[in-house]
């Protein structure tokens, strides 16, 4: 018998459980300065993008920065519309993919649980809570890795070469390729990897690695859609926000995508340096331009999906 989908499932209850930790721990009304200091640090759509932006440069997890924006709604801490600004930050945090590659998810699991155990066995209540949130961020992290190390096995099996390898790879193609692969495997810097390595290779041109990275900034979207079942309206409409973020993105650059090729072209020979700048200027340039419209576009979103209670 296979046990690979049974393993996958066992990944999500893991991470869904973590984000249920999440939750309780950052429900129990931390104190009223914590409560504070989070709601100025993200009142202004600019300084939400500098802390988005900081912490995923340092956890180099999109996802993860995406599930605790979430969670900070749906326990009521802040409000939807202060998370887009860390949402844009995010975006463009995650691709400075090479400030923490000596940790793996594992590694970042492990010590956050770790963390949490020994706050678990103070007395001391706040300490305790925090704890839980340490448990809960252990297990959300382990989930993912553990998700991602399944995905990069049938990576392994060539079905990822399958799925992206056609004469000529239609842009549409490569998008709901690299969505597909980047959902699997909760990881959107090893799909543009693939997507590297399949440009180096000359199974594909630029057009297609870059319509491939576009893609999996999609696919990781699933995490915080997943994380926000179950949750206040505000958590899913900050889900569905970058959903709609990330496909916007697609949208804008792809009619344009060969002349955002030449233009990538001209900066370096270099076929992954390729990629990678095209990488940072797709997210840097989604970011910035909607930046200025926080507001109407969370107005947008809240209109679409019914204003959070």
């Amino acid at each position: 018998m296979d046990y690979s989908l049974l393993i996958m499932i066992v990944y999500i209850f893991i991470f869904l459980f973590g984000v249920a930790l999440i939750r309780a721990g950052l429900g129990q009304s931390p104190p009223k300065h914590v409560r504070t200091m989070i709601m100025n640090s993200t009142s202004h759509p600019f300084a939400g993008f500098i802390i988005g932006f900081i912490v995923t440069a340092l956890l180099q997890s999109s996802s993860a920065v995406m599930v605790l924006a979430v969670s900070l709604v749906a326990a009521g801490i802040i409000p939807f519309r202060q998370t887009i600004g860390v949402m844009l930050g995010s975006n463009v945090g995650t691709t400075l993919t090479l400030e923490i590659l000596v940790f793996s998810g594992e590694t970042l699991g492990l010590l956050s649980i770790g963390a949490g155990v020994i706050c678990l066995l103070t007395r001391w209540k706040q300490l305790f809570l925090a704890g839980t949130i340490f448990c809960g961020v252990g297990c959300m992290f382990l989930a993912m890795d553990g998700m991602s190390t399944w995905g990069q096995e049938l990576t392994g099996q060539g079905w990822a070469e399958w799925l992206l390898e056609r004469d000529g790879l239609p842009v549409g193609t490569a998008v709901l390729g690299g969505t597909i692969i980047s959902a699997i495997i909760q990881s959107s810097t090893a799909t543009v990897a693939i997507g590297i390595q399949m440009y180096v290779n000359d199974l594909i041109n630029l057009d297609g690695a870059i319509a491939i990275m576009m893609g999996a900034n999609i696919g990781t979207c699933l995490t915080a859609v997943l994380a926000a079942l179950g949750a206040k309206r505000g958590a899913m409409q900050t889900a569905l926000a970058n959903v709609f973020l990330n496909i916007g993105g697609v949208l804008l650059f792809v009619p344009v995508i060969g002349i955002f090729s030449t233009a990538i072209m001209a900066l370096t020979a270099d076929p992954a340096a390729q990629v990678a700048h095209a990488s940072v200027v797709f997210n840097l340039v989604c970011s910035l331009l909607l930046l200025p419209f926080v507001n109407p576009f969370a107005t947008f979103v809240e209109r679409l999906t019914g204003r959070s209670a």
